[in-house]
């Protein structure tokens, strides 16, 4: 039963638990000191540490029984916080798929499987402790809280030892105070067990006390000085049976204390115990002397077998969820997980192993549970070894109107020469004609009209040129610069064609009324010399040469 360590803690005056600094109990194996000063997690670890113990723990349900027994004796406070021994080391995050949520025992032993959170700690990466609440000796669940470590609380100590004495006796008047080795103080509760190391001191009528020490001796536990102690001068076997546990037999003015068959007479002379039945072939692993005779015991991760003798190693891989979706693999009183492929073993737990920190991948790496993947840029693709990435023909689908060219991650498509590219970059438009002025206007006048609506061609970075594809033009999408630009050199080109047709007219009528007008005057002058009448002659048409010049004109025009 898992409270059967109330079989062997006997107290008889607990009442007085308020208000002392601290009390302790135990059980065959262990004691708890309970300490009723608020302080914080690291301070009270330390006292612990201090005294040869550690902050309790809760691995089951039989050590949370036997905390809930311990501070039910507690009857007039209630809603206290006690620390327990399991904290989240700094650097440590918390883990939300495991029972203990990646908080440790500070005892040192393996994780546990059982847990009683009241809520979900914090995800975080930060220091926490973790205190149980205790409300009311009705109230069975002592769920644990996670928290601060600078906070007070009170504390619960667990000390573990190999064995126990037995109280020593009195005959006569006197006291016994107990020290245990991992207390300064002296217990404040009469017990009949004491643990391995414990200090006893002895004051009967005489001024000077007697002192014992409970250590272990042939492997038995009893005191260096057994008693009893007090004792009268005289004694008499029909007051108190002469303080005989069994028979008394009387000796003149003395008792003599006998035991019934079975049992041995301990060091005392008053008490009596079973005789040892243990021997070396009595069991595999322990043997325990205890009131109904002699009985085996198994280790941590062992059972007892059906023969009550031997043990039977427990196979804590039937146990589900132990490793997760990792192997279990049972060994001897324990055992152990094996990481799968893609995962590593840190502190007892198997954590995703990051590939990416030293992969291969050209371009970028993509980590996940247990693996890794590869992936690559925009206008590339992944290659059969599934690290490198190589350039993707763009071109092998019909992307472009025209003709396409691939380069490294993209593509560019190219249009013939008369055409170019729309602002989809992919098809094909007529391209705007040039219009070419009259040759006929001269050389010169040519000439100075290209310098003056001359424009320059960039091609973007990059870009093909027109040699990469004979007799094609490589052309751009148009901007509204260009298109502006384009318009006006079209306009200007119609206005000095016009111009150039009309202004030569103009001079050659100018130059012919100037010769008529010339003339005119230089025969009236003529005239006005000679007797001939007083007639002017004019020229009856233009000059031969005048007449041919505007002719060509005029076939020019048309």
């Amino acid at each position: 039963m898992p409270l059967i360590f109330l079989l062997l803690l006997l107290i008889t005056n607990f009442g007085r638990f308020c208000g002392v600094e601290h009390e302790t109990m135990c059980t065959s194996n262990a004691c708890f000191t309970v300490h009723m000063e608020k302080v914080s997690f690291d301070k009270a670890s330390q006292s612990c540490f201090h005294n040869g113990g550690y902050l309790m723990t809760v691995r089951d349900k039989e050590e949370e029984e036997i905390l809930h027994s311990l501070l039910s004796l507690i009857q007039k406070d209630k809603g206290k916080q006690f620390w327990i021994g399991l904290k989240l080391h700094k650097g440590n995050c918390v883990l939300a798929d495991k029972p203990l949520r990646g908080f440790k025992w500070v005892s040192g032993d393996e994780d546990s499987h059982y847990s009683n959170w009241k809520k979900e700690p914090v995800d975080t990466c930060t220091e926490r402790c973790v205190w149980v609440n205790y409300n009311s000796p009705d109230d069975n669940q002592l769920k644990w809280t996670a928290g601060a470590c600078k906070g007070p609380s009170f504390s619960v100590c667990k000390f573990y030892f190999k064995g126990m004495c037995n109280a020593l006796e009195l005959l006569g008047s006197g006291h016994i105070s107990y020290t245990p080795a991992f207390s300064e103080q002296p217990f404040r509760n009469v017990m009949k067990s004491l643990p391995l190391g414990t200090y006893a001191e002895v004051k009967c009528s005489e001024k000077r006390p007697h002192i014992s020490v409970c250590i272990q001796r042939d492997d038995k536990y009893q005191w260096t000085v057994p008693g009893p102690f007090c004792r009268t001068e005289q004694g008499n076997c029909a007051r108190d049976n002469g303080g005989c546990e069994h028979m008394c037999q009387q000796d003149s003015d003395r008792v003599k204390c006998l035991c019934k068959q079975g049992y041995a007479l301990e060091d005392n002379g008053l008490s009596c115990k079973i005789q040892d039945a243990c021997s070396v072939d009595t069991c595999e692993y322990e043997c325990v002397m205890e009131e109904r005779g002699a009985s085996c015991t198994c280790p941590i991760g062992f059972t007892l077998a059906a023969n009550q003798r031997n043990c039977s190693d427990i196979d804590e891989c039937q146990q589900s969820d132990l490793c997760n979706v990792h192997a279990c693999i049972n060994t001897p009183g324990s055992y152990a997980c094996a990481c799968q492929d893609g995962f590593e073993m840190i502190d007892g737990y198997c954590h995703d192993l990051d590939e990416c920190v030293h992969s291969q991948c050209t371009h970028g790496c993509f980590n996940t549970a247990g693996s890794f993947f590869c992936y690559c840029k925009e206008g590339f693709t992944l290659s059969e070894n599934g690290y490198a990435c190589v350039d993707m023909d763009e071109c092998a689908t019909e992307r472009c109107h025209f003709k396409c060219v691939n380069t490294e991650g993209s593509f560019v498509c190219i249009c013939p020469g008369g055409f170019r590219l729309d602002d989809t970059g992919r098809n094909c438009t007529p391209h705007v004609t040039k219009v070419t002025l009259n040759e006929s206007v001269g050389q010169k006048t040519h000439g100075n009209l290209d310098e003056f609506v001359s424009m320059t061609t960039v091609d973007p970075p990059g870009a093909p040129t027109p040699t990469d594809m004979p007799g094609a033009t490589v052309s751009m999408p148009p901007s509204n610069a260009s298109l502006f630009a384009t318009a006006m050199l079209v306009n200007s080109r119609v206005l000095i064609c016009v111009l150039g047709s009309v202004i030569p007219l103009l001079l050659i009528i100018t130059a012919t009324l100037t010769i008529a007008i010339v003339r005119c005057r230089r025969s009236r002058q003529e005239a006005k010399k000679s007797t001939t009448d007083g007639y002017c002659w004019v020229s009856s048409g233009f000059d031969p040469r005048l007449e041919k010049l505007y002719e060509s004109i005029l076939t020019d025009d048309l």
